[in-house]
């Protein structure tokens, strides 16, 4: 299981950042491409879980440098751009 660690860890480093780039428009998932905040907040909320279930695998696995750091790249900018884009709505509202 530690062995692939390092695997599950960048599939969901993936995910979070697909999410971290897609969650915006999820918004618009309501009926007829209506607004809701409910899918917004989802696909906040699935970007965030993902990339930090990515760091704690990430954190168990210790075994490959370079995907660790690859990981790392990848992980922080998706963080920063969930968070700021979080912001930007919410003082926009």
């Amino acid at each position: 299981m530690i062995k692939y660690l390092g695997i599950i860890s960048f599939i969901l480093t993936v995910v979070g950042l697909i999410f971290s780039i897609k969650f915006q428009s999820m918004a618009y998932w309501g009926p007829g491409g209506t607004f809701t905040w409910t899918w917004y907040w989802v696909g906040a909320f699935l970007s965030y879980f993902c990339l930090l279930m990515s760091i704690v695998c990430m954190n168990k696995a210790k075994n490959n440098i370079v995907l660790t750091a690859f990981n790392l790249i990848i992980i922080l900018p998706s963080l920063l751009w969930t968070t700021f884009i979080i912001i930007a709505w919410q003082s926009g509202m």
